[in-house]
């Protein structure tokens, strides 16, 4: 890969990773939320649901860094590093309009005056099949992807076992800790999320060898 690509990647890995992680502590939303709940919540924190929705641009930055971790996975080749990859890159896509759409439409009802129009309109978006196809795949393949490109990352040893490891973790501590509504859980994953996305940037522009063959280097 060009050294050019190499960095573009780091950046987005870095930046993506930082954004998703932050994003997650900033917002005021949680997944269990009601169209009425969305709106007194944000109407009482705008400020927070207004950080959390400028950073939906730098959470864009999650869809190269997947690609990018699918490369150091040796997704060119292994065929189970290039379905991880798609399970966790096309399902993102899909979803990323229903969840813009979620944040801009919950920004928008705390400015509104009538506010059980909002909610019913949030009620409507939350309730859609649209919605529901868009979102669910994506949290549920998102798990799947996750352990396809652990066991990758494993057997490619391109990069620390811990990092392997910690990318299968990472997507199942989220969904649970979203699905249960215990936010510190979710906190935690998207935090492993960043560490092992800031690892795979320092790779990246490190330009290093696998590790397997660092390992045989030093005991030559």
């Amino acid at each position: 890969m060009p050294r050019r690509y190499e960095l573009v990647g780091a950046l987005a890995l870095f930046v993506g990773g930082a954004a998703v992680l932050l994003q997650y502590i900033v917002t005021p939303l949680s997944g269990n939320m009601t169209g009425a709940e969305i709106v007194a919540t944000v109407t009482e924190h705008r400020t927070a649901m207004g950080w959390a929705l400028s950073l939906d641009f730098p959470v864009l930055l999650a869809v190269p860094a997947f690609l990018f971790i699918g490369h150091l996975a040796h997704a060119r080749t292994s065929v189970l590093a290039s379905i991880g990859t798609a399970l966790l890159f096309f399902p993102f896509v899909l979803s990323l309009p229903a969840i813009f759409g979620l944040d801009g439409l919950a920004f928008l009802s705390s400015a509104q005056p009538d506010k059980a129009a909002m909610a019913q309109l949030l009620d409507s978006w939350l309730g859609s099949t649209w919605f529901a196809l868009s979102l669910l795949p994506y949290l549920l393949l998102q798990i799947v992807g996750g352990i396809l490109i652990a066991v990758a990352l494993l057997r490619a040893k391109s990069v620390p076992s811990w990092v392997a490891i910690a990318t299968g973790a990472w997507p199942l501590l989220a969904v649970v800790g979203q699905a249960s509504g215990v936010r510190v859980i979710a906190v935690i994953g998207y935090a492993i999320l960043f560490l092992t996305w800031a690892v795979f940037a320092t790779f990246l522009v490190r330009g290093r060898k696998p590790v397997a063959a660092e390992r045989a280097l030093v005991t030559a």
